[in-house]
């Protein structure tokens, strides 16, 4: 299954636009006078109450974190921009612009089912708040967008747990008195007018949304935006929400982007443990007024939309990955009080795996990032740079998480199908069908290899260790281009988030960021020895060995007589690791000299 080639012109799926603060844009009736603010963490207001109005902003428009040093103003006040008219002009008269109508508010979520520190919702609610006695009322959208997700190679299990997640979210919304409006896209094209039509419906006035930074989301929330501030009276507000520490405030001393996560660590560690605000929780939404319960009975009725159902045993998924915020925060402080200090140690033990993984509620926002991180660091004294090693370990691999986002905002041509080191797209893959194929189905006569994908098939979840063992082992073993693999890893990952899974796997194969040292090749044999010792996490995955000695597990073909091995149904070794290896660095040394 070759990689998908998108025409000249049309949108790639992953491409990160440069992270923008949050903004606020008026409808129709205020788009002659649009207001941008300055940086910094939105405004807290106590509910009921009014916001004080900045400079340049209409008494009572909202607005959250700020872009720096933009204000546009409305065509009066440009043409009298200047003091003393020129002669033989008029004097042109300005007027004063309307007031903003508080009507309805709506929150738009995404990739982020969540109640708790959700900026986005949390400024929806405040603006709720205002004017209270008037009975305005917030409410939450969510569209379902199947066509939209398969473009972008989203797993059907994770798309599962998303929707399991958001019945969660609308019982939370509902104890507040919140509808949960869910509606569902035929087509990409279909969301904008989902979102205006929900906003002329329900008489909503102001829209939030938490910002997403992919191509195609950026390009569609664009749309979005643009039909939104065509109606009478209507506001947008975007915030940001998916870094810990915004891309802005990571840069070089001259001003550009760190292309090595070492130096983009330490500014990114030391900004987390001396600046309180990167850590600053958003509050959760206060209430409706109970009065929402009766005026709209029929949403909080509503059912959400069945949608068709993965390929795995949904048993066995729900007890991996149970749905809900509540059991999310759970396993994160049951991990961080019971195992993050020995996570330095174990998170490369497969052996020791971890059933409670955070992952898939990392990335579907059930938890945030910040949320995360704060709790490490307050089992480590407050401290992130010093103290426990296993505390350290684990923020750094969150810290990856942003960097991979930074990468793809930075340089967005690793999220067009290219490579980030240019040069590595000369490479000649062999693109084997049928060892492709071996390497999905986990017959590669390689045990650790076969243990992980078949891990993967089974569960939607693979540890990470072999993740990158599978990897390599695609790519300079079996010399097959990397974005094969990329794409099945999505396709099938219940936490597949697209920069950390195109990051990696272009760590893995030499052509990303970190592509140096070249010529970095992982033995599966050396690599299964090391981080499997016993055979267990083989034996689990892999039946047809299960009753092998701990060495025979590793290495069937190569420790049992040739009669015992073809009794074990299992297939021998479809490369030559030392050859293999041998053919990857001649080629990649070809291209380095034509560099």
């Amino acid at each position: 299954m070759p990689p998908k080639k998108r025409p000249a012109g049309e949108e790639a799926h992953g491409e990160e636009a440069r992270k923008r603060p949050a903004t606020t844009t008026g409808g129709a009736a205020a788009s002659k006078s649009v207001s941008i603010s300055t940086p910094g963490a939105p405004t807290a207001a106590k509910p009921g109450a009014t916001r004080p109005s900045p400079a340049g902003m209409r008494p009572g428009a909202v607005r959250g974190t700020p872009r720096p040093g933009i204000r546009k103003v409305g065509a009066s006040a440009l043409a009298n921009r200047g003091g003393a008219r020129l002669p033989g002009t008029a004097t042109v008269k300005k007027e004063a612009p309307p007031p903003v109508v508080s009507k309805n508010t709506l929150m738009w979520f995404r990739n982020d089912l969540r109640v708790q520190d959700n900026r986005a919702l949390n400024e929806a609610s405040l603006r709720a708040q205002i004017d209270q006695e008037k009975k305005k009322y917030l409410f939450g959208l969510y569209i379902i967008s199947e066509k939209e997700w398969a473009s972008h190679d989203e797993a059907p299990v994770k798309i599962d747990f998303w929707m399991k997640n958001l019945e969660t979210l609308r019982e939370s919304l509902r104890k507040l008195n919140i509808p949960l409006i869910v509606k569902k896209a035929g087509t990409k094209a279909e969301v904008v007018g989902l979102v205006e039509s929900t906003v002329k419906d329900h008489g909503v006035s102001h829209v939030f949304w938490n910002a997403e930074y992919l191509v195609d989301e950026k390009a569609r929330d664009a749309k979005v935006k643009e039909a939104l501030v065509k109606l009478p009276g209507t506001y947008v507000e975007e915030f940001d929400d998916q870094f810990v520490v915004p891309p802005a405030d990571i840069k070089t001393k001259i001003g550009e982007y760190f292309t090595s996560f070492t130096d983009f660590s330490t500014t990114w560690h030391n900004l987390v443990e001396t600046n309180p605000k990167f850590l600053k929780f958003s509050e959760s939404p206060s209430a409706n007024p109970e009065t929402a319960q009766q005026l709209y009975a029929g949403l909080f009725s509503a059912t959400i939309p069945t949608l068709p159902q993965h390929t795995l045993d949904d048993e066995d998924v729900e007890k991996l990955y149970p749905a809900g915020e509540d059991i999310a925060h759970k396993r994160l402080n049951a991990f961080v009080q019971e195992k993050v200090k020995r996570y330095d140690i174990t998170r490369d033990c497969l052996q020791e795996q971890d059933h409670q993984s955070l992952s898939p509620y990392i990335v579907s926002g059930v938890l945030s990032s910040r949320q995360c991180v704060a709790a490490a660091r307050a089992v480590n004294n407050n401290k992130i740079i010093v103290g426990s090693n296993g505390v350290k370990a684990w923020v750094k691999e969150l810290a990856w998480r942003d960097f991979y986002r930074y990468i793809a905002l930075a340089f967005p041509h690793v999220c067009k199908n290219h490579a980030y080191l240019a040069f590595t797209e000369h490479l000649r893959y062999s693109n084997d069908d049928r060892k492709f194929q071996m390497w999905c189905q986990g017959k590669t006569g390689y045990p650790i290899v076969d243990a992980g994908m078949r891990q993967l098939n089974a569960t939607g979840y693979m540890h990470s260790r072999v993740r990158n063992i599978a990897a390599c082992f695609l790519v300079k073993d079996l010399l097959i281009n990397w974005q094969r693999g990329e794409r099945y890893f999505m396709s099938n990952l219940i936490d597949g988030d697209f920069p950390v899974n195109n990051g990696n796997w272009q760590w893995c194969a030499s052509t990303g960021v970190e592509g140096q040292p070249y010529f970095r090749i992982l033995n599966p044999l050396t690599q299964s020895l090391k981080f499997d010792p016993s055979g267990d996490y083989i034996r689990q995955w892999v039946p047809e060995l299960r009753n092998l000695t701990d060495k025979q597990a590793h290495d069937p073909y190569h420790t049992m007589s040739a009669k015992d091995f073809g009794k074990l149904a299992y297939p021998k070794p479809i490369v030559d690791h030392a050859e293999a290896k041998k053919k990857y660095v001649d080629e990649f040394k070809r291209v380095l000299a034509q560099k």
